[in-house]
């Protein structure tokens, strides 16, 4: 037996226990979503798996496990001069399925995305990694997937050579935030096509074949600048919309107080994690895409029949 290093993504749906608890034909309608949702998952990691060159030694190999609605991702690291661009591709993969989820099937997903030693095989996986990923998933509270420190600064340290920096820093502009309590998460409110390393149509940048063609451009001064091209826009703005109104739909659900405690006790505890996605939504909006337009307008208002203020959106 052998452990190696991993950098490991696990996240799990949130609600699946509820679903269960509420009828058949809810929790059969939630696992068929997941079914479907890790369908559109394979497939996406097949299209990644298969666009690294065949001429790069250690290219790394994507894989993945699933049980019940525990979803684990993961790559074995290689020591290699594209390693960077192949966290940051691997960042944006788990956040592209994230965005699946969510836009496919509406699953809000909360997870983590560490590295550590792993042993991995056909039928059985465990190690450090997965203890630490697990907890990380835990720690999220809300509906996100956080990613571990130590993945950060690996990222930092890769952002000192000027021509990674220029690569790197255009691949996760849009990909990291930044939460109140010092923690980052995955920004899943991304345009589909950057999760190939090296994306030709409609992108961050604008198209190049080869990371070799990227360097001959750079050293020739003809540096490829890292941009939005308008439908890569016009899609974020599509993905808000529908993000807009799924969280002003759920936030509504949850928005009215009673006097029953125990059903009290759960609503709240649900409605704050549509809250804190109305603030992440807001926050997209405001800071990474200038699109306030966007934003959801939450309105509080005090119900003198159960001493508790009912929350609404519009």
């Amino acid at each position: 037996m052998e452990f190696s290093e991993y950098y490991v993504a696990y996240f799990d749906v949130l609600g699946y226990k509820d679903a269960f608890k509420k009828s058949a034909d809810i929790s059969v309608k939630l696992i068929t979503s997941i079914e479907q949702s890790i369908d559109v998952m394979k497939q996406i990691v097949s299209v990644v798996n298969a666009s690294y060159d065949d001429s790069i030694d250690k290219k790394p190999e994507v894989e993945y496990k699933f049980f019940s609605d525990n979803i684990l991702i993961s790559y074995k690291e290689a020591k290699h001069p594209f390693s960077a661009f192949y966290l940051v591709s691997f960042l944006r993969l788990v956040a592209t399925i994230q965005r699946v989820f969510f836009e496919g099937f509406h699953l809000i997903v909360r997870g983590g995305v560490t590295k550590g030693p792993l042993y991995l095989t056909k039928d059985f996986v465990g190690g450090e990694a997965l203890i630490d990923v697990v907890e990380l998933e835990q720690s999220a509270v809300y509906p996100r997937i956080v990613v571990d420190d130590c993945v950060i600064s690996e990222l930092d340290s890769e952002m000192q050579n000027d021509v990674l920096k220029n690569i790197m820093a255009a691949s996760s502009q849009d990909l990291l935030v930044k939460h109140i309590d010092g923690k980052f998460f995955l920004n899943y409110i991304i345009s589909y096509d950057p999760w190939i390393m090296f994306p030709k149509n409609g992108s961050q940048f604008e198209p190049v074949d080869s990371f070799e063609e990227f360097l001959k451009n750079y050293s020739e001064g003809r540096q490829r600048k890292p941009i939005y091209k308008p439908e890569c826009q016009k899609e974020v703005s599509v993905i808000l919309r529908k993000h807009k109104e799924f969280v002003e739909a759920m936030t509504n659900e949850f928005s009215q107080s009673s006097n029953d405690k125990t059903k009290e006790s759960e609503r709240v505890k649900v409605l704050k994690k549509y809250l804190w996605l109305v603030s992440f939504h807001n926050k997209i909006c405001d800071i990474m895409y200038k699109m306030p337009q966007l934003k959801i307008n939450l309105k509080s208002e005090f119900n003198e029949q159960t001493l508790a203020f009912d929350v609404s959106v519009g």
